[in-house]
């Protein structure tokens, strides 16, 4: 599945749950965060207080969403945060990296011509005009040469 987070800090984008997980989803993540910070003291206890902090939030975190009034006053305060929270994002034909990447950069491109960005292309496949091209191919200039 394709996923976007663009960094929102919002409680789904923490427990890494998309907007509209059930209460039993939420209670997962939030279960799999807390064994996860919990190894990390064991592994690192200087951190200790950082992550005491951590865990902490995403217990409130949690018992926000959990609880249905809670969650609907939550999502009414922050309904501009749902913009920015883990999302599914079409189909499941999103499963590599590089389709995630060519997906990323087709409608990032997109909308930075629309605003007037010019852009460099990738690579010579997304090229359309090579009268700019100075690179020297022997191969080509004998058969264009030859024409």
């Amino acid at each position: 599945m394709f996923m976007i987070d663009l960094g929102g800090d919002s409680h789904y984008s923490r427990l890494g749950v998309e907007p509209d997980a059930t209460a039993e989803e939420i209670r997962q993540a939030r279960d799999r965060l807390i064994r996860e910070l919990k190894e990390q003291v064991r592994r690192e206890p200087g951190r200790k207080a950082e992550l005491t902090e951590r865990q902490q939030r995403i217990n409130g975190d949690a018992d926000v969403l959990v609880r249905p009034a809670k969650r609907a006053q939550y999502d009414q305060e922050h309904e501009h945060l749902r913009f920015f929270t883990i999302r599914s994002a079409a189909a499941p034909m999103f499963t590599s990296a590089p389709d995630r990447i060519d997906v990323l950069h087709r409608v990032l491109s997109a909308h930075l011509r629309a605003a007037g960005v010019h852009l460099r292309p990738l690579s010579d496949v997304d090229r359309h005009d090579f009268d700019a091209d100075i690179t020297p191919n022997t191969l080509l200039d004998e058969l264009i040469g030859q024409r």
